[in-house]
């Protein structure tokens, strides 16, 4: 480091240039600031820069700038001028500094627990059309793509369509839509122009973020307004493949564009606007594959297409719901009919009178447009030398197809995020919310259910009553209902089809409908204080944070409690760690530990301990232990829904209560399947656990791991090996209840003529689909291992590979849960490329494949093909238009693959972009 010394006075002036030591070229944009302290400035466009510190010297001076190594400089003099920094590009690994692992400032190679970021030259350089989808070549990271802008990371194992074991924060704010629990995305949040830095742990992080980052924890920060300033652009557009079946393939027009604008004014106050719109037409879920009821000799589960099979639910195919004669028989005759009563048993109840109506492709009705605009600003102002207060707004909007239980088409959703702030240089104290308004949505497969509903189960009836009477068999009883069924049902297009379809969307669930509302509020205060400064023992570092809840569905998503008012609830945590070193700072421990208390269950304990060793500098072993959890979701204990095929009703005993649960009265609906099969009562077996009580998830990790470098510092290699136990393990339960007089919650208990009235379909049932907590433990483990080399002339390549396995799947087999791990055990990323093969000229090619693996989930269960993806990009640089112009692919070959089951089919998207800034960052 530098020295600059003489007579230290209470302000320090400093001007100078920063060029590059290479072609002595100057450098515009360079941040520097001072450290320990929010006061800073940047280079202009001649690379000069001034700056004043209300401070006495020694200060020390931080320069960083993107693609070259940081530099400090100590001034001891209250007046320099002329000062000429040298900047060299950064060629070697290790230099990244991350602030997640420990919420303090460190080196990557010393991070107590796996780290995994991407700074503003991959975010530049991604062949990805987006950072976001750039962060599936991290290693052990799993994408599910239900979407275009609707994609959701999973580490780990255990992975979903809303991953509730992930969390993501963006500047600190947790990206979570409130009545989901989930990060939706980067559908509302940071575009590429905007994003400083992506850091992302895979495993448990709960000792310092609180609930539910049990699995991993990403969090994207934005660039402040002060470091970055000048205007910067982007317009990008190209060709996407959308294969709406297995023989119609087409290209559609792709576009989005986005810019940024930041100043800031005499070093105090600062401001920035950030925006884009992305508009394409989506991937489509057309998965035909049968997941519906298996017989022997009627139908075969698998089946690519419905042929003449009686029942058959197709994975992406919509309103083929399962229903028998005898059960539209009773509605009609309750609905007032004459003439059925006397011929109701030519109407069979049981397997016999089982028929599926003929459903809808998801192309053939489900508007796959999808759009995406995001909006944000924030305002800067720097009290003093030591405090920075700002407010920061963000709003996402847009229309996109996430896959739950159904595939729900958002439309006209929107997530806004405010936040308000005061940093210093010790501490921070921050308050947002979150709002959420689920606008025009919808669920498909209610839609076409419903429509169905309407319009083909009366003509199926009729023809079906007609064949009998004539004396036909039961098959041939069924192919007239079929037939006619068929021709009375409105196809897509249609006016009949989309003028219900219309009153449909507009009815809510709870009236019969197909909308999906949710109108959820999160509210948030945390602070954290770093006292490494006024205790010289250690470095401590505490904080505190308070949560609310507010649901709003309108009684269509979530539960009312006994006065017909939605409900909210309370969570609050607090933390501390301390961290020492020994032996010259080659050896660093570590402990945390956190307490966090939401109203509706019992307060936990997440602790972390961990080492970190070095040796000979560049050799860095560590060890950890840390405890996590995750608090049941909103839906996990107030959902009230009806999809169709069963009703989902949250574990909390108000709603237990409702529906009069209780393992008297409820039986696994696996039982009763086979038992309406057999005939045989004994086949029942009733669901003990319905009543149990509802705990929070937990998980202990152990995980060691060693990341160090080779060949004066172009060789890295990054490992980790990990071993996971979940206690009290959330998992899903279904079961049947018995409904007389169609009376859901009516107090039945078993008995032998309940179950005969079951099997003989005289009594109605409702089916239920329930969260309970695993007994026992269940396991995992994993490992991952990272190459990267820099080989000479700026050429680079790199690679990782990624092993995840269940060790307890029999046993969650054996308790009657989907195992649902839904994570492929072998993963690999292999990069090459060179961002400078000339001076304007770069390229990066990216390939990844993922082994086949056993999806399940509520929606369905199904075997995901291994696949490879190639992703490729070259970009040339315009300096005197400040510009770039980048020709990129995903899946440049175009390999059809799908992430998840029932998810869409993923093509190539084909782009060009052109990216203008001010300050040619």
């Amino acid at each position: 480091m530098q020295t600059i010394t003489a007579v230290a006075q209470d302000q320090v002036r400093i001007s100078g240039r920063v060029i590059d030591d290479a072609n002595g070229q100057t450098l515009p944009g360079v941040n520097i600031r001072v450290k320990d302290r929010v006061v800073g400035t940047i280079t202009n466009a001649q690379g000069d820069f001034n700056l004043t510190v209300n401070q006495a010297a020694p200060i020390t001076l931080i320069f960083s700038y993107v693609g070259y190594t940081p530099q400090e400089l100590e001034i001891t003099q209250s007046n320099v001028t002329g000062l000429e920094i040298r900047m060299v590009e950064q060629v070697i690994f290790g230099q990244e500094v991350v602030v997640s692992a420990s919420r303090i400032e460190e080196n990557i190679l010393t991070s107590p627990v796996s780290i995994e970021k991407l700074d503003i030259l991959d975010i530049q350089t991604t062949a990805a059309p987006s950072f976001y989808e750039g962060l599936a070549n991290l290693k052990g990271i799993d994408f599910s793509t239900q979407s275009l802008t609707f994609k959701s990371i999973n580490a780990r194992g255990f992975g979903a369509n809303g991953n509730t074991r992930f969390v993501q924060l963006i500047d600190g704010i947790d990206n979570q839509a409130p009545g989901l629990n989930f990060a939706v995305g980067n559908i509302v949040g940071i575009n590429d122009l905007d994003l400083e830095s992506a850091e992302l742990i895979p495993g448990a992080a709960s000792a310092l973020y609180g609930p539910n980052a049990i699995n991993g924890i990403l969090l994207l920060n934005s660039k402040n307004p002060f470091d970055y300033q000048g205007f910067s652009a982007y317009v990008k557009t190209g060709l996407n493949n959308v294969e709406y079946s297995d023989t119609n393939q087409q290209q559609e027009l792709y576009q989005d564009y986005g810019f940024r604008w930041a100043k800031a004014f005499n070093n105090r106050l600062a401001f920035k606007v950030t925006g884009s719109y992305l508009t394409a037409r989506d991937f489509v879920g057309h998965d035909t594959r049968d997941q519906g009821l298996a017989t022997a000799g009627v139908v075969e589960r698998g089946a690519e297409q419905r042929g003449n099979n009686r029942f058959y639910d197709g994975v992406n195919v919509y309103g083929d719901f399962g229903i028998t004669v005898g059960q539209i028989a009773d509605i009609a005759i309750a609905g007032g009919n004459t003439t059925l009563p006397g011929i109701r048993t030519l109407f069979p109840d049981n397997i016999d009178g089982y028929f599926t109506p003929t459903g809808f492709t998801e192309n053939s009705f489900v508007d796959n447009t999808t759009e995406s605009i995001k909006l944000g600003g924030a305002l800067h102002y720097r009290l003093n030398d030591k405090l920075e207060l700002f407010g920061q707004f963000n709003y996402g909007a847009g229309s996109t197809v996430y896959t739950a239980n159904d595939r729900f088409v958002l439309d006209d959703f929107t997530i806004s995020t405010a936040k308000v702030e005061l940093k210093g240089s010790e501490f921070y104290a921050r308050a947002y919310t979150t709002q959420e308004n689920s606008g025009d949505s919808y669920a498909a497969n209610t839609l076409a259910s419903l429509i169905n509903q309407a319009t083909y189960l009366e003509p199926y009836l009729t023809a079906f009553g007609g064949a009998r009477l004539q004396g036909a068999d039961i098959e041939t009883a069924h192919a007239a209902g079929r037939q006619a069924a068929d021709a009375a049902q409105p196809q897509p297009g249609s006016a009949q089809f989309d003028n219900l379809a219309t009153a449909l969307r507009a009815r809510s669930i709870a009236d019969g409908g197909a909308k999906f509302l949710d109108k959820s509020g999160l509210w948030h205060v945390e602070g954290s204080w770093d006292l490494g400064e006024r205790i010289d023992w250690a470095d401590v570092v505490v904080g505190a944070n308070w949560r609310r809840y507010s649901l709003n569905s309108e009684g269509t998503l979530f539960a009312l409690d006994n006065n017909g008012e939605e409900i909210s609830y309370n969570e609050w945590g607090a933390y501390t760690q301390v961290s020492k070193s020994f032996m010259d700072d080659n050896l660093k421990l570590q402990g945390s530990l956190r307490y966090d208390k939401n109203e509706n269950f019992e307060g936990q304990l997440s602790p972390r301990i961990s080492a970190v060793g070095t040796v000979s500098g560049n050799h860095n072993f560590r060890g950890s232990f840390q405890r996590g959890f995750r608090i049941p979701t909103t839906q996990d204990q107030f959902i009230d829904l009806d999809v169709v095929t069963r009703r989902l009703v949250g574990s909390n005993s108000l709603l237990v209560n409702r529906y009069n649960f209780s393992p008297q009265n409820t039986y696994t609906t696996e039982s009763v399947q086979r038992a309406r099969a057999t005939g045989n009562t004994a086949d029942f077996e009733l669901e003990s656990r319905v009543d149990d009580e509802f705990k929070t998830e937990k998980v202990n990790t152990f995980e060691v791991g060693y990341k160090g470098l080779f060949m004066d510092g172009r060789l890295l290699i990054d490992a980790y090996y990990y071993y996971s136990r979940y206690s009290d393990f959330i998992a899903e339960i279904d079961f049947t209840q018995a409904i007389p007089n169609g009376l859901t919650g009516a107090k039945v208990n078993d008995s032998d003529a309940v179950r005969q009235q079951i099997i003989d379909g005289s009594v109605r049932t409702q089916r239920f689909g329930f969260d309970i907590n695993a007994d026992g433990n269940v396991e995992s483990q994993g490992w991952a291992l990272q190459v990267d080399y820099t080989l000479n002339g700026g050429y680079f390549i790199g690679g990782n590979v990624a092993f995840n396995e269940l060790i307890s799947q029999a046993d969650l087999l054996a308790q009657g849960f989907r195992a649902a791990y839904n994570t492929p055990k072998y993963r690999y990323n292999l990069k090459v490329g060179n961002r400078k093969v000339t001076d304007k000229l770069g390229f990066q090619i990216n390939y990844r494949w993922q082994q086949a693996f056993l999806w399940e989930s509520s929606f369905g269960v199904g075997i995901i093909p291994d696949f490879g993806t190639l992703d490729a990009q070259v970009s040339y640089k315009i300096p005197e238009w400040k510009s770039t112009f980048k020709l990129g692919a995903s899946n440049i070959l175009n390999e059809r693959y799908t992430t998840s089951f029932g998810n869409p089919t993923i093509g190539s998207i084909y782009y060009i972009q052109f990216t203008f800034d001010e300050f040619f960052k």
